[in-house]
């Protein structure tokens, strides 16, 4: 983006400020239609998912309305942890099917941490039509909710057949959900004035970019395989993945909703 605007959305568990970026004024009066909102880093150590953010916003030139939040656990990122300072994982600490007994942390309670409750009124304020949540690295373009199908299509087909390769289209079958999560409380709870929906994909990034195709089901060291060829080459990694993930970011902020 060419210009830049910033607001503080809110603070984290430790007090570092929750920002979000955007190619208009976030204070202006009239809040532009057909806005789209990226997010990374829920999970602190996804460290890829936070990296690729910034990329699209020093490379790529959107002129349709975008809001980032391209860092959304500081206190996580800045201890390599998954979790929040309190040690909840911010992808279960939404209230939709929300656990307490969760596999993973979700907190004492729906919404109870600083970092959610900055997203969740974010989101409320600007009524993002589209929102894409960067994951790392289950290999998937996770739409949630029927009116996410079309964009999870566009993302699809806006890569190469080799970039594609890695990722599948992964559609939810019913009663599948994910206790608490942030991708199925956009998808599925959400509702706008005027009954609009927005469309949610979670962006999954690929665990082996270089796969000819998506293994089904992953490796079950997939995680530890991944980090090890991180620490290695953290460069070589962005390389083979930031133009296909650069043109799905392009195409979700050009889908018409």
């Amino acid at each position: 983006m060419k210009k830049v605007y910033q607001h503080r959305i809110g603070e984290s568990v430790q007090g570092r400020a929750l920002v979000a970026e955007s190619n208009f004024d976030l204070a202006g009066a009239i809040r532009p239609a057909n806005i789209t909102l990226i997010i990374s880093g829920l999970h602190g150590d996804e460290r890829a998912a936070v990296a690729l953010v910034a990329t699209f916003r020093e490379a790529c030139e959107v002129r349709t309305p975008l809001m980032m939040i391209p860092l959304a656990n500081p206190d996580g990122f800045i201890a390599n942890s998954r979790y929040n300072a309190n040690g909840v994982d911010l992808n279960r600490n939404c209230d939709l099917n929300w656990q307490a007994d969760c596999p993973e942390p979700a907190g004492p309670h729906p919404w109870s941490e600083p970092e959610s409750r900055a997203i969740r009124d974010c989101i409320l304020a600007f009524e993002p039509a589209k929102i894409v949540s960067l994951h790392w690295a289950l290999a998937e373009i996770d739409p949630d909710g029927p009116q996410s199908t079309g964009l999870a299509q566009r993302m699809w087909n806006a890569m190469t057949p080799e970039e594609r390769a890695p990722y599948r289209i992964r559609v939810p079958e019913g009663g599948d959900y994910c206790p608490g999560s942030f991708g199925q409380w956009c998808g599925y709870g959400l509702r706008f004035a005027g009954g609009l929906r927005p469309a949610m994909i979670t962006l999954e990034l690929p665990y082996d970019p270089a796969a000819q195709s998506r293994p089904h089901p992953l490796p079950a060291d997939h995680l530890a395989d991944l980090h090890a060829r991180w620490e290695e080459s953290p460069a070589a990694y962005l390389e083979a993945v930031q133009p296909g993930v650069h043109r799905m970011l392009a195409a979700a902020c050009q889908y018409p909703r």
